[in-house]
């Protein structure tokens, strides 16, 4: 017998029915328990504003690959950058900057990358006085969150590479106008951004502004709850997933990224039906599309 035919209304109750899960699932999530093992721990570490936004834009850039891998790059910068990272970043040249990342590598990412970066990171804060001064200016000349990232990506780029980036350095501090979903600037958006749980609450950036920071673990679940079906982790693939949880909560729909993203982590969701006994128990197995 084939299956029922997908309409506007079905899709849209199959949604709501989804939304109704995900609320439950957040509900008895433990976003601190979870953060132990998450790159955000890092910029938990430090109580000046200014270092937690730099650690967290560190962080957030540094964030894919292994989870191990990634902790260990992050404990090297730490170590580099030491107690006070806003104030070596303020202080310290392009030169000394690159001695202090001398040999630091994560994958594509070299130290001298790192150190270009820290520099113009630098610039901000002796010009503007915080790190994330700039991105916020360009979000009220905008109030679009695109081009205000966009903007603010440029011009750290023209100052770290004024010759252009190169393949790696684009890779470091990805462009937002590009088509992907720009994932690690998303999680340092939903880190610096929202006030509640483990995230920083350190922008004036309003949450509702904010895009889920599409990952293939987000993804994968976001198809298996029917929030998009498309195939790509693409900027409109972003889109497409936040406004169904805009449904949910219009004022701060990312706020379900820490335990959705961590659920496919933790490699308890098979996505198939494969390996019932992991499903069991799940409260988002009754609106999965591999059980409906």
């Amino acid at each position: 017998m084939a299956a029922p035919r997908s309409t506007p209304r079905r899709r849209r109750l199959q949604i709501d029915r989804a939304l109704v899960a995900v609320a439950a699932f957040h509900r008895g999530f433990d976003p601190r328990r979870a953060l132990a093992s998450d790159p955000l721990r890092f910029a938990h570490r430090y109580a000046d504003p200014e270092d937690r936004a730099l650690v967290a834009l560190l962080s957030a850039l540094m964030a894919f690959g292994r989870i191990a891998t990634i902790g260990q790059k992050l404990e090297d910068l730490c170590v580099r950058l030491g107690a006070s990272p806003a104030e070596v970043v303020r202080r310290e040249d392009r030169a000394a900057l690159q001695e202090r990342m001398r040999g630091f590598r994560h994958r594509t990412f070299r130290g001298a990358d790192v150190a270009d970066l820290l520099f113009a990171l630098g610039e901000s804060l002796r010009r503007d006085g915080r790190v994330l001064a700039p991105l916020e200016q360009a979000w009220e000349s905008h109030r679009a969150l695109r081009p205000a990232l966009t903007e603010w990506v440029h011009q750290l780029r023209a100052v770290a590479w004024p010759g252009g980036a190169d393949r790696a350095q684009s890779h470091l501090l990805p462009d937002p106008s590009g088509p992907s979903a720009s994932k690690r600037l998303m999680l340092f958006l939903r880190w610096v951004v929202r006030r509640s749980g483990v995230d920083l609450g350190l922008s004036t950036i309003p949450a509702s502004a904010l895009l889920m920071p599409v990952d293939v673990h987000v993804h994968r679940i976001a198809r298996n709850l029917g929030f998009t079906s498309r195939a790509d982790a693409s900027w409109r693939t972003a889109e497409e997933i936040t406004a169904a949880l805009r449904l949910l909560s219009a004022d701060d729909p990312v706020q379900y990224d820490f335990a959705l993203c961590h659920l496919g982590i933790s490699g308890r969701c098979p996505s198939s039906r494969d390996l019932p006994e992991r499903c069991e128990g799940c409260a988002l197995q009754t609106v999965c599309v591999h059980w409906r």
